[in-house]
């Protein structure tokens, strides 16, 4: 099936934002370079429906800007290039070396750090077991200082050499502002915290931040079950409960930047409080603090004061349901009723082609999985109904942590660069 065609001709550059639309084919045209490399320009044609002149333009400001390259072998001239009779077929790869990035995911027990090249291909990681909620916003800054200064000399490169830092974490996060509005990991702070500004003036580099159900909804799109899809939903399902949106073949963030929080729309305005504040939220049913809050009423547990010993009671919960007891097996299966519900109202309103569920809780996916399912199938639309797949999908924080080295990476590919410059990013 053809894509709907991209290009944009004169009319619309006459009446639409010139800039931005070159910078949308930029996008579109390296992205591609970097998911079917080596690729030839006819082909680059064909899978972004770009004309042959736009395509001709984006690949020769690349190779002038030292992006990509012609595959060894195949530069116009030589014996590889040639197939048969009639024009030589250039094929084309991206210079992975081009240009370093950095992505970190904060959450309530850890930081992840991953320093990525171009492609996104992983150079070091690092990960720091922390109780970030107990720093405040300074501390946690002069952390992911010190953790990405030492991941980006662990890959052997220097910071001089890092176009960009991208960082996830919970909460009402305005990523075109850089400021976290509320996180539980910054609950303590009084006022929202401007978290981009501080990171690059620490670091000397543009840094961007983002909700982190982003993050891994931007790595399913760039390594997962996104790939190849304009329209999914990610849902993440841990401590909140999160959401990513792609519409269209582009991250969805909202008018304000602060867009999906589908962990806080309402399921029962009499149903329990949720972290927000208000009450009734998906959140408050589906997340894990709420799994513990209905598991204390059937069994003894002890105390909980932070996110680790939180997961670890959830995992001990997960034991035990799943060794049979009958109360705890019906607390997940009506948090997984209670998630399904929402994401039938999801593929109601959004009509996406995946929903993909994701993050710590999918520890507990074999419990919550069956109620989802049923819950999905029977409150979606008929028209619709089994039209949307549905797949459970686990990853790593520091998976989240190279989503985070992709937005930095979104932001690179769409702009004319040198390698010896920094830029400030358009996320």
């Amino acid at each position: 099936m053809a894509h709907p065609r991209r290009d944009y001709g004169m009319d619309a550059m006459q009446t639409g934002d010139t800039e931005l639309i070159r910078a949308i084919n930029r996008f579109h045209v390296l992205d591609t370079i970097r998911q079917f490399e080596p690729i030839s320009r006819a082909e680059i044609g064909e899978r972004t429906q770009l004309s042959r002149t736009t395509v001709s333009a984006i690949i020769t400001a690349l190779l002038d800007e030292g992006v990509i390259y012609y595959d060894e072998g195949e530069a116009p001239g030589s014996p590889k290039s040639i197939v048969g009779r009639g024009r030589p077929r250039v094929l084309l790869r991206m210079n992975p070396n081009a240009a370093y990035v950095v992505g970190a995911k904060l959450s309530m027990h850890q930081v992840s750090i991953t320093v990525t090249n171009l492609r996104a291909d992983p150079l070091s990681c690092l990960v720091l077991p922390v109780r970030t909620w107990r720093l405040g916003a300074a501390l946690i800054a002069d952390l992911l200082e010190d953790g990405i200064r030492a991941t980006v000399a662990k890959a052997g490169i220097t910071m001089a050499q890092i176009a960009g830092v991208g960082v996830g974490l919970p909460g009402f996060i305005d990523s075109v502002a850089g400021i976290a509005h509320w996180s539980p990991i910054l609950a303590a702070e009084l006022a929202p915290v401007p978290l981009a500004r501080m990171l690059s003036d620490r670091l000397g580099v543009s840094a961007v931040i983002e909700n982190d159900a982003n993050l891994v909804t931007l790595a399913e799109r760039w390594f997962g079950h996104g790939q190849g899809v304009d329209n999914f939903v990610v849902v993440t399902v841990e401590a909140g409960i999160g959401m990513g949106l792609f519409i269209n073949g582009d991250l969805y963030r909202g008018h304000h930047g602060m867009g999906t929080e589908f962990g806080h729309s309402k399921i029962d305005r009499n149903g329990p409080l949720c972290r927000c504040g208000q009450y009734g939220c998906v959140e408050a049913f589906a997340a894990d603090y709420a799994i513990l809050r209905e598991a204390r009423k059937i069994i003894d547990l002890p105390p909980t004061d932070d996110e680790p010993s939180i997961e670890a009671a959830v995992r001990e919960i997960t034991r035990l349901a799943r060794e049979g007891h009958q109360g705890l097996l019906a607390v997940f299966a009506t948090a997984g009723e209670i998630l399904g519900l929402g994401i039938a109202n999801l593929v109601n309103v959004i009509d996406p082609g995946k929903v993909i569920i994701s993050g710590a809780g999918m520890r507990a996916a074999d419990l919550l999985e069956p109620a989802v399912r049923a819950a999905v199938a029977a409150n979606s639309l008929r028209v619709l109904n089994g039209r949307c797949e549905i797949i459970f999908h686990d990853w790593t924080d520091e998976v989240w942590a190279r989503g985070a080295a992709s937005l930095v990476l979104q932001g690179l590919y769409r702009l004319p660069w040198s390698r010896n410059a920094r830029i400030e990013m358009a996320i």
